[in-house]
Order: C-alpha cells, then sequence, then structure tokens
C-alpha cells in the first residue's frame, strides 16, 4: 500500500512542476510522507495518515494565506480619478458627482467651493461618500 503513496506523491509533485501552483506541492508531500511512514505503520492505517496530513496542510495553507492578508490592504483604483459635478446642495455642503457613467454623492475635503461642470478629483472614499479636491492647476507648484 505504501508504494500507491509513493507513486501518487511522485505523480503530484511531476505535476506540480508543470503548473505552477501549491495545491499539488502539499498532497506530494503529504502522499511522500504517508509513504514514508508505511515502514512503522500498517496498510490500513495509511489512508488515515494521508488524509489527516492533507487536511493539516490545507488548514496550514488557510491559515497562512490569512495571516498574509490581514496585513495587507487593497489598492483603491479611483483615488485620483477625476469626477465632474453635477449638482450642489448648499445646507449639508453634498455634491452630487457623476463618475464613470454613476452618479455618487461627495463632499470637498479642503472645502472649497465648485459650481455644476468643474471637475474634481478623489482623495478617498467612505461607504458610499466620495471625498474630493480641486484638481492641480497646471504650472503650479
Amino acid at each position: 500500500m505504501q508504494w500507491a503513496f509513493l507513486v501518487l506523491g511522485l505523480l503530484a509533485a511531476m505535476a506540480e512542476m508543470h503548473t505552477g501552483t501549491i495545491y499539488l506541492a502539499g498532497v506530494a508531500a503529504a502522499a511522500l510522507l504517508t509513504a514514508g511512514s508505511g515502514f512503522w505503520l500498517p496498510g490500513n492505517w495509511l489512508i488515515f495518515v494521508f488524509v489527516v496530513l492533507c487536511a493539516a496542510v490545507t488548514i496550514l495553507v488557510m491559515l497562512t494565506r490569512r495571516r498574509r492578508m490581514l496585513g495587507q490592504k487593497l489598492v483603491d483604483f479611483d483615488i485620483g480619478q477625476t469626477v465632474s459635478v453635477r449638482d450642489v446642495s448648499h445646507p449639508d455642503n453634498r455634491l452630487i458627482v457623476t463618475y464613470r457613467g454613476t452618479i455618487w454623492e461627495a463632499t470637498m475635503e479642503d472645502g472649497a467651493a465648485v459650481a455644476p461642470g468643474d471637475n474634481a478629483v478623489i482623495v478617498r472614499k467612505t461607504d458610499k461618500l466620495l471625498h474630493l479636491v480641486r484638481p492641480p492647476i497646471p504650472g503650479e507648484p
């Protein structure tokens, strides 16, 4: 029975070299460790060992990826893009702007006065609200 896991491990390792993913490497490692443990364990236990090792590798990969993703912030590609002001609401200083063909609510981050038809630049987003500044004028520092 251990020879079947040896063959499975070698086939998974060779397939891994062609795919470039990490998943088959985990299966190959689990199969090769199971084949190695076949010298000490009876054949009935090898399937159990293989399943436990595959589960352990899966959990390890999940925890590693989750920990890595917690430390990273996703890049917001909307920051720095230009919007067009459609309307200005004076009481709460909210703007109605058009961005990518969609109407958004916005506010001016620097408190600058804008009129309908003006352009502004997105500096950040909070929920569904865009925070804008006036676009830089070419030639000014």
